[in-house]
């Protein structure tokens, strides 16, 4: 399924997992911000019956440590669903395709949100300015998103 070497944007599975470990967390009961353990995930994955997935927790460690690189589509689907069950609100979708490698879903939500004219001219005109600017460009959008009351389609 993934290759041993690395693909897309030349991080290994075994990276990509790590980072997916310590970007998705859950809060403790005093609100601090923890990584999901490697047997915690193995034990979701293993439950979630909307997938056929089984993953024991050595062999969870042993895709994050890079010993073993090809896992079945199952296990990675299972892992993707999890870590995107878990992830922020705000934050990209997480697929088996980042997983391996096809496509950084910032990639793709940066992508699709440049498709549009003005987007894009924004980001030029904004590219060109001082540093100094692009902090005063980015403190009146601010106080837009803060006027602006929310609309249907916002998610609001």
């Amino acid at each position: 399924m993934v290759a041993e070497a690395d693909q897309g944007n030349g991080r290994s599975l075994a990276e990509r997992l790590n980072a997916l470990f310590a970007r998705v967390r859950w809060a403790d009961s005093h609100g601090r911000q923890r990584e999901h353990s490697t047997a915690e995930v193995a034990k979701a994955v293993t439950a979630d019956p909307s997938h056929p997935a089984t993953l024991s927790r050595s062999y969870l460690a042993m895709l994050r440590n890079g010993s073993h690189t090809n896992p079945t589509l199952s296990v990675l689907e299972g892992l993707a669903k999890f870590f995107d069950d878990h992830r922020a609100p705000e934050s990209p979708p997480i697929t088996v395709r980042c997983l391996v490698a096809q496509e950084d879903p910032e990639d793709a939500l940066l992508r699709e949100q440049l498709a549009g004219h003005q987007v894009r001219k924004i980001a030029m005109r904004a590219g060109a300015m001082t540093p100094a600017m692009r902090e005063q460009l980015l403190k009146m959008i601010e106080t837009f998103d803060q006027d602006t009351p929310p609309g249907p389609g916002t998610g609001a």
